[in-house]
């Protein structure tokens, strides 16, 4: 099973970074020697059975964001000390517990939380990788559609 999510996701970020109704252009910061890939998706995309795996709650009411660190010079992921915060326009904002997945290779760190139809959040993203001396940040904005 350990092979099927490191695809799963791969895949889910890839379909997700392509497909017009889901991402913004490039989903990507770079800092120096280091890449931060993220996406936001609705749930009810993930296979059931990589959802199931990781207690992550399939629906359409309900989103997740993925971010993976990679050191650029050996293309490499890398563990990385994140800190994630959502907010809404008007005013209210959440903290994001951000989970850690490794398979193989691969690490991912992911969140799942509630939205409704149209919800537009802002995300305010830092992030410190292991052996960096120092964070980095930024924001985004996304907007979910869930009917």
């Amino acid at each position: 099973m350990g092979s099927l999510l490191k695809w799963s996701l791969t895949s889910l970020l890839l379909v997700c970074s392509f497909h017009p109704a889901t991402a913004s252009a490039e989903q990507a910061k770079r800092f120096g020697d280091y890449v931060v890939h993220y996406n936001t998706l609705t749930t009810d995309m993930l296979n059931p059975d990589v959802a199931r795996e990781y207690d992550i709650q399939r629906s359409r009411s309900r989103a997740m964001i993925n971010i993976s660190v990679i050191r650029q010079s050996n293309n490499q992921a890398v563990p990385a000390d994140l800190t994630v915060t959502s907010g809404m326009l008007t005013g209210h904002k959440q903290d994001l517990k951000m989970r850690e997945i490794r398979e193989g290779d691969a690490i991912y760190y992911v969140s799942d939380f509630p939205v409704a139809h149209r919800d537009t959040l802002n995300f305010a993203v830092r992030v410190k990788p292991a052996g960096s001396p120092q964070s980095h940040r930024f924001e985004f904005e996304k907007q979910f559609f869930t009917e």
